[in-house]
């Protein structure tokens, strides 16, 4: 009884102590928001404990995406604007929708909830037409609907789309795939031994495509858990989410390690099923230390994969950190030019054949060599890339599949072409 009873003060303890740094946090996040300070709140974003509770980011993600200023009503509505060319795939992945998060709702009210989705979607789609719809932008979209309604929501999903996921809503998800190749240099550098064993079971780093384009919105069903990546995502570079996917491959170093090699199976599957008892505060602080190590440019670089020069990542600071500084001093709304400008100029870029946009200088100087031979781990990477460009372009089914997050296994199960897909995985 005497330990039951120490145990017990020393819970309560550290419950007041939480309580005491959440108000501490909330006091500093509410002053810096009062003056408009977005470098500090994106700082505090990435910093332990985000921006606290769904109170106070009603406060800071409007400001973060220079749209504190919220208007009445959209000028004009959606409703008065032509009808997009993705609005059925819309239709069908809104049925999908709201059957994980939010819990313990009704029929009615999750009805009400799609009905509100479509409209949120919508009005991004038709406000800005060169937009491509891609299976996944739901979950992103359903977690600003359930923070902000219907009207703010599909405001603030505008710059979303616009400057953090545009690369994921091009004509073309290549850059997406060039993209996740990435991860595969983040594992090598960080654990050789890891990377060896998912390199010789051939898996593909299509297990993290859901986590990547939807924001783990997908595949975590705690909206608090969410939520509090988002605040990370909305204060960090476009290239974020791949650090935070590592830092999650990385953690189950043993469970990997403990399937087979001759099995990609089992390792395609463990990894894209995040836990449910994941602890996001953990993996948020190893994903910084990730960029870090990694930065974006220096990234691209070691992997000879280059993300467009025009891609997301390559432009926020150009296009993204520098209206921090005119946010602060101007009134950011539909009138104010700088925000015209730069919305004019992703439009651009989402307009543009994928043949003109040019993939950054790739310097051979920065190449990683494998420590267990002369060869040059960029060819693999090189040799991936392609692998999953073929997919993509050839063989739309499969890809369809990945993209529901099935994977390659599902889709090998259901068409009885596992040995096609095992000897797809295996030429690489």
């Amino acid at each position: 009884m005497p330990r039951q009873r120490k145990r017990t003060k020393r819970s309560v303890h550290h419950a007041t102590l939480k309580k005491n740094d959440h108000h501490s946090k909330t006091t500093a996040v509410n002053g810096e928001w009062k003056v408009r300070n977005i470098a500090a709140l994106q700082a505090m974003g990435r910093s332990a404990g985000g921006f606290v509770n769904n109170d106070m980011r009603r406060k800071i993600w409007p400001l973060l995406l220079y749209c504190d200023r919220l208007p009445e009503k959209p000028s004009p509505l959606y409703t008065e604007l032509d009808t997009h060319k993705d609005e059925g795939q819309v239709e069908l992945d809104i049925i999908r929708s709201f059957n994980t998060y939010p819990q313990d709702i009704n029929d009615a009210k999750k009805q009400e909830l799609r009905s509100q989705l479509t409209g949120v979607i919508t009005h991004v789609l038709r406000s800005h037409p060169k937009l491509h719809y891609y299976q996944g932008f739901h979950d992103i979209a359903s977690i600003f609907l359930l923070l902000f309604g219907e009207k703010d929501a599909g405001i603030l999903m505008e710059n979303v789309s616009l400057f953090f996921i545009r690369d994921a809503m091009l004509d073309s998800l290549d850059p997406i795939l060039r993209e996740i190749t990435m991860i595969d240099t983040i594992v090598q550098q960080q654990d050789p031994k890891l990377h060896l064993h998912m390199t010789e079971s051939c898996v593909l780093p299509y297990y993290c495509l859901s986590w990547i384009i939807t924001w783990f919105s997908h595949d975590i069903d705690d909206v608090s858990k969410i939520a509090r990546l988002f605040d990370l995502f909305l204060s960090s570079n476009p290239l974020m989410p791949l650090y935070v996917a590592a830092a999650l491959v990385l953690s189950r170093r043993k469970l990997v390690l403990a399937q087979p090699v001759d099995d990609p199976s089992m390792i395609h599957t463990l990894l894209t099923k995040v836990p449910k008892n994941i602890n996001v505060e953990m993996l948020i602080q190893r994903a910084l230390v990730l960029e870090k190590e990694y930065p974006p440019f220096e990234l691209q670089q070691m992997s000879s994969v280059g993300l467009d020069q025009e891609s997301s990542v390559n432009t926020y600071k150009e296009m993204w950190l520098e209206m921090a500084i005119r946010n602060k001093e101007e009134q950011e709304d539909e009138k104010n030019p700088w925000m015209v400008n730069m919305r004019q100029k992703a439009n651009d870029i989402l307009a543009m054949p994928g043949n003109e946009r040019t993939p950054i200088p790739i310097d051979p100087k920065h190449q990683v060599i494998y420590p267990s031979s002369s060869s040059s781990s960029s060819s693999y990477r090189q040799r991936l890339l392609e692998k999953m460009r073929q997919v993509y372009t050839q063989d739309p089914m499969l890809w369809t599949t990945v993209l529901l997050s099935a994977g390659v296994v599902t889709f090998a199960i259901a068409t009885d072409q596992f040995g096609l897909v095992r000897e797809w995985l295996s030429s690489i």
